[in-house]
């Protein structure tokens, strides 16, 4: 390829994998990106090949990242361009890597005569497809993690919408799942060379064992995913009820564009009209009812939620370890009780210490249940956003903030260290929550952390309000999802603004037996939309623990440690420069 066409042609290929993913959602082009790239990896001149192929890769990534975080310039346009270009340093890692230590292109074409010669040349065109593809997985783990970590939108998270591959994060992760379209894709570019090269040499075109083993795996991976598709939702569970409220409230950097009172009041006003919807099934059912013996109950629901920081106001830690509010807060949480008998979770800030004014006094991003008894249990958040909710003592970052915000960066949150699930009553059965709040429920190394034998069901509070009416609400929430088939865990979700429902231990929205979607819309299909949402949720009584809940990342490590052993083999010996 023409050298000034490399440019354009790197940055084309992360464009066509921004187009799988919301808003344009293209899912099937994250099987062809990279047919793309690759050539222009292994074709790289063997001066400076490392360097060429990071710099073409980078721009490959900056392609990708500068339109899927395009939603992150409603709060600042150079924070998004910054956190692109930084993101875009994983896809210059694999660039590097695919030039040099993994270039298949690098050992001459030699023509496969035997039986022996195909089966060796299939092998070594799979070891390097599986090398980049463990690779890839690898770079996604890190990214997770290094510096609080951003480990959003993976290529494993295109398949949010095709639930048969998705089944296998069960147990590899959805990091896992990014090995299959760079296996599949990497395996695909050698056999279409191979078939050019026999063209030129004249020879017979062979089967390319290397590719009909590739789709084998594709194969199993949906083969395995069906099963489990169907299995997954047919263990014994407890059947419980919840009602969400979402407001819709609009923000911008620190400031709620509505008055305290207002926020308070639409709440409670919400509730009470979801309660009324409650009390209003039941009488319609007991209308249709032919029987006079036949009783008609009232399906209260078990939790009542609201959403992430919903109140205005702070709860207090006290000597006895016990939570209390001031006298307004406390006659919120007494008119909400008051409308029936459930459990009460929202999102509320908590403080430990006298006063917030205090400098040290700790104050938390919290996940609070109010239970039926008088008990009140609290979650603090543990996985901070880093120039959201703290920034480290560094003038120049403070800076940095108020130069793309427009506003001064105020007191940092403190970060929670307890991992002990949660506990409420769901369907007359004590169930365990795992908790998280806002964009936690995309971390999955924090919630599996909270797994315990026995029914769980995760529950999320979460606003994305900051973002305005753009795709990074959806990209959160299919990011989230995942979650539940990881851990194999029902979601229950609620938002201020963005995706408000209840997820299937099958990463669904619909509802396994009466097929309606819970999940809260306006008549648009938008989810910018003030109401509130009754949903069943479904919890496993059984509650077994995943290989992904036991071991975690295990597949994506144990790729970037072969990828790496691999590397520094080659380059000790020099082999790659050589060939």
């Amino acid at each position: 390829m023409a050298r000034f066409l490399k440019i354009p042609a790197a940055v084309l290929s992360g464009v066509a994998l921004a187009m799988s993913f919301t808003p344009f959602d293209q899912a099937w082009l994250v099987w062809g990106w990279m047919w793309l790239l690759f050539p222009l990896l292994w074709k790289v001149s063997s001066k400076r090949r490392l360097l060429k192929g990071f710099g073409l890769a980078w721009l490959a990534g900056m392609g990708f990242w500068v339109i899927n975080l395009k939603w992150l310039g409603t709060v600042t346009w150079p924070g998004a361009v910054a956190l692109s270009a930084y993101l875009s340093l994983y896809f210059g890692f694999f660039g590097a890597f695919a030039a040099g230590p993994a270039n298949p292109w690098l050992a001459k074409y030699e023509s496969a005569k035997t039986i022996r010669d195909r089966v060796r040349q299939s092998l070594r065109s799979l070891g390097y497809a599986a090398l980049l593809g463990g690779f890839w997985c690898g770079l996604e783990w890190v990214r997770g993690w290094l510096m609080t970590g951003f480990g959003w939108n993976g290529l494993g998270v295109t398949f949010a919408k095709n639930l048969i591959l998705a089944q296998n994060a069960e147990y590899v992760g959805v990091i896992g799942l990014s090995f299959l379209p760079v296996f599949l894709s990497a395996v695909a570019v050698q056999t279409v060379r191979r078939f050019y090269q026999q063209f030129q040499a004249n020879e017979v075109k062979m089967l390319h064992w290397d590719f009909a083993t590739a789709l084998l795996v594709i194969m199993l991976s949906f083969t395995s995913g069906t099963i489990r598709l169907s299995s997954v939702t047919n263990t014994p569970k407890i059947e419980g009820r919840v009602l969400m409220v979402q407001q819709d409230i609009p923000q911008f950097a620190d400031k709620v564009l509505w008055e305290p009172s207002e926020i308070i009041a639409g709440f409670e006003e919400l509730t009470e009209a979801g309660i009324e919807e409650v009390f209003r099934e039941a009488t319609e059912a007991a209308q249709k009812t032919d029987s006079e013996d036949e009783i008609v109950g009232i399906k209260m629901p078990d939790l009542v939620i609201w959403p992430e920081a919903c109140l205005p106001a702070y709860l207090y830690a006290q000597k006895d370890g016990s939570l209390a509010g001031g006298p307004n807060v406390e006659s919120v949480f007494d008119y909400i009780h008051s409308l029936g008998n459930f459990t009460f979770v929202l999102g509320m800030n908590e403080v430990h210490g006298e006063t917030v004014a205090d400098p040290d006094v700790d104050v938390y991003n919290s996940l609070i249940i109010d239970g039926r008894m008088g008990r009140r249990d609290s979650y603090q958040k543990n996985h901070l956003v880093i120039l959201g909710e703290f920034i480290p003592d560094l003038p120049f970052l403070h800076d940095l903030y108020f130069q793309t915000t427009g506003v001064k960066f105020g007191k940092g949150l403190s970060r929670g260290t307890n991992f002990e699930p949660l506990e409420v009553e769901i369907g007359g059965q004590s169930v365990g929550v795992i908790p998280s709040v806002c964009f936690e429920d995309t971390v999955p190394r924090l919630t599996r952390k909270f797994v315990r034998s026995g029914p769980q069901v995760l529950v999320n509070v979460t606003n994305d309000g900051w973002f305005q009416e753009s795709e990074g609400s959806v990209q959160h929430f299919r990011n989230a999802l995942f979650r539940s088939i990881e851990l194999r865990r029902p979601t229950i979700r609620c938002a201020n603004r963005g995706v408000t429902g209840v997820v299937t231990v099958a990463g669904s929205l619909v509802d396994p037996y009466t097929k309606e979607m819970r999940h809260l819309v306006d008549e648009n299909g938008s989810y910018f939309h003030r109401g509130y949402l009754l949903a069943s949720v479904y919890v496993p009584s059984e509650g077994g623990v995943t290989l992904y809940a036991q071991f975690g990342d295990w597949f994506a490590v144990t790729g970037l440690v072969t990828s790496l052993l691999w590397m520094m083999m080659r380059l000790a010996l020099g082999i790659f420069d050589k060939e």
